[in-house]
């Protein structure tokens, strides 16, 4: 295990690498890209072992926080869908040039995978997509923090929400986030991994689905529920979905 800071002065990322630990992976990198505030938090664990179970099978992996976040430099207040996004291929760029490699995968979780799935738009450099359970409508996402649709004026330049500072800036973006509108390269690899049936995970694979790239779609039950944190700040480690997040990876790199 390696922490490091990358990215620039200006924007400082903290990251921790992770190099194989068994063989059978290839030259197969994978970034990790964690939800938000309590989200992070409560799925922190389960990235360490999804990490610790990728490592095993031979891959190279990277862990980030996003800029203002977690260890990163930048305030909260700061952080935008866009800068965000930027983060993340940041963290492309850096697991290619650490390990090696020509190529990596993406796993991201909740507004994780959004980002992700955001940020492979014109590059060439990712060889396979994968969203674990992902935000699909930022509408619907924000409403469900807010727990009231996200409709009338925003005071002032920074909002509490669930104790975490989020910008106008951030704010808007999310409102107008609409997953299965961003353009992802048509012949790049899908694979929606998923807690349960739900219109919106289904919509997401019609509209991206085509002849050339049929999107994946797996249904692991689990009842996790990411932003509900409770007085122990209980983590959530869903077994099956994560297994199924580390086969997926391990099989693409054998195909």
């Amino acid at each position: 295990m390696n922490p490091f800071f990358f990215g620039t002065a200006a924007r400082p990322l903290y990251g921790v690498y992770h190099p194989p630990k068994g063989r059978g992976g290839g030259d197969i990198g994978v970034v990790l890209c964690y939800p938000i505030h309590v989200e992070y938090m409560r799925a922190h664990r389960a990235f360490r072992q999804l990490t610790s179970l990728l490592t095993r099978r031979g891959l190279h992996v990277l862990r980030f926080d996003y800029h203002g976040t977690g260890d990163s430099g930048g305030d909260e207040s700061e952080g935008t869908l866009e800068g965000w996004t930027a983060d993340v291929g940041s963290a492309i760029d850096e697991l290619k040039e650490t390990a090696g490699l020509s190529t990596v995968s993406l796993i991201g979780l909740r507004l994780g995978a959004a980002l992700a799935a955001r940020a492979v738009a014109g590059r060439s450099d990712v060889d396979r997509l994968i969203l674990w359970d992902p935000v699909v409508s930022g509408e619907a996402y924000l409403t469900e923090l807010l727990r009231r649709p996200p409709t009338g004026g925003f005071e002032g330049d920074v909002m509490g929400i669930r104790g975490y500072p989020v910008s106008r800036e951030l704010f808007e973006g999310l409102r107008k986030l609409e997953l299965g509108t961003e353009p992802v390269p048509a012949d790049l690899p899908v694979d929606l991994v998923v807690p349960g049936e739900h219109p919106a995970f289904s919509g997401l694979r019609d509209a991206w689905s085509s002849p050339g790239r049929p999107v994946s779609f797996e249904v692991v039950p689990s009842d996790a529920n990411w932003g509900e944190g409770d007085e122990f700040g209980a983590a959530l480690i869903p077994q099956g979905i994560v297994q199924a997040l580390v086969d997926r990876v391990a099989r693409a790199g054998v195909s």
